[in-house]
């Protein structure tokens, strides 16, 4: 323990000085004596006494929540020798917030007692952080002494994006040969009826049409499309953003992609991640809660990172970026690198959606209202909308999403665009 003197003793001293001041310039002995016993009561307060001995507990209710969950902090504080007065502080990060209760506390313990010392903290966006730094301050019976000390019990605390429930999600153009719950042009078993054709040797009894076999006087048969499911690669922009924690283009983006990706789990799709950036990084295709937990780590250290080098796409795997994939690209479409990189995958037959949430929308809530902000957003969200348009001569598929808008909203655009609107390739 750091000990220092407080701020008693230096009004003591203060207060004898000018005693014996008084007392030597108007030689009055009475003056000089109430100084005595300030002079021994700041001796005295001021030796070296034993350490308190206690010990400290740090609890979180939960480790791994989600944005905007709860959870709870408990601190047990169990003194072994008399505390005439401790003090304890926990700093919170700026991704909490205080709700109830206090993050300080102040108790006056004796000898073999204990104390209990809670309160309830909100996530405000996703983070990766530690919890139980608790720094203690300690004051003898004067008041004039004071011992620091600060005590690590740290408490992992892995706070995810919010997932969003989405009622539709983009269909691919493409499926794989593996089963699941699109619907394939290709014929053979499945649900959905395709065409009826006339009896051949080999078809099953079962799927016989006995409708048409009456009314036309031979066997006919059923043949239905396959189900099959999909590819799905969530393309990450972490090159650059706008805004304010928790709401930046880079933290829409995030959560936008764990949404997608647990609606397209749900379905039995496997799904990757790929973040381009300043560092390239991807999370090889996949399906189950285990891969939706992969994703959620991968996401949750998602950052801007500045860098002058644009990456190339060739050097991902194909194991990762299959020809049939459906890309997803999620980007505010400030960084011309990530553009490029949209197209020259588009340009190489992949099914590329660009969900592109509004960067003016998130610099004009950051901003206060006034005549100059408002014609600048405008300004800029004209040379935006060229922009767009120009994406979409190209041929890309452009998604624009309002981040007061639910993205569902913003996927519904697409839905009666795309080909083949029944099945799918």
């Amino acid at each position: 323990m750091k000990a220092r003197l407080t701020g008693l003793n230096r009004s003591g001293l203060f207060l004898m000085g000018w005693a014996l001041l008084l007392g030597v310039v108007s030689g009055r002995a009475e003056l000089v004596l109430v100084a005595v016993p300030l002079l021994l009561q700041l001796v005295l307060g001021s030796r070296r006494r034993a350490s308190p001995e206690y010990t400290l507990a740090h609890a979180v209710s939960s480790g791994r929540l989600f944005e905007g969950d709860r959870l709870t902090v408990t601190v047990t504080l169990d003194a072994r020798s008399a505390l005439e007065q401790i003090e304890l502080v926990e700093p919170l990060p700026p991704s909490v917030e205080l709700v109830s209760g206090r993050n300080q506390a102040v108790f006056r313990l004796g000898a073999n007692e204990t104390a209990t010392w809670r309160y309830e903290l909100r996530c405000r966006g996703r983070t990766q952080v530690s919890l139980g730094v608790l720094h203690v301050r300690v004051w003898d019976p004067a008041g004039l002494r004071l011992l620091e000390t600060h005590h690590l019990h740290l408490s992992p605390l892995r706070v995810y994006p919010r997932v969003e429930p989405l009622r539709q999600a983009l269909h691919p153009l493409r499926t794989q040969t593996t089963v699941g719950n699109y619907v394939a042009p290709t014929l053979g078993e499945g649900i959905e009826p395709g065409e009826i054709r006339p009896f051949a040797p080999g078809d099953q009894v079962r799927h016989v049409n006995w409708r048409a076999s009456l009314r036309l006087g031979k066997l006919y048969v059923t043949r239905q499309h396959q189900e099959r499911n999909a590819d799905v690669m969530l393309m990450l922009d972490t090159s650059s953003q706008v805004g304010v924690f928790p709401g930046t283009s880079l933290d829409l983006c995030v959560r936008a992609a764990a949404s997608l990706a647990w609606a397209y789990l749900s379905r039995k799709d496997r799904v990757g991640l790929m973040k381009y950036g300043g560092l390239l990084h991807w999370v090889k295709p996949g399906s189950g809660r285990a891969q939706f937990e992969r994703l959620l780590d991968a996401l949750l250290e998602a950052e801007v990172v500045f860098t002058y080098v644009a990456k190339d796409l060739a050097l991902v795997p194909p194991r990762v970026l299959s020809p049939r994939s459906l890309v997803i690209a999620l980007s505010p479409l400030l960084d011309p690198r990530f553009i490029k990189a949209a197209t020259d995958l588009a340009s190489r037959g992949f099914d590329v959606v660009i969900v592109s949430v509004s960067p003016v929308d998130i610099v004009r809530a950051c901003q206060h209202a006034s005549v100059l902000v408002d014609a600048a957003c405008r300004l800029w969200e004209l040379e935006r909308q060229g922009q767009l348009a120009d994406l979409r001569r190209q041929g890309l598929r452009v998604l624009e999403w309002h981040p007061d808008e639910p993205l569902d909203l913003a996927l519904a655009q697409l839905g009666r665009h795309r080909r083949l609107p029944g099945l799918v390739a």
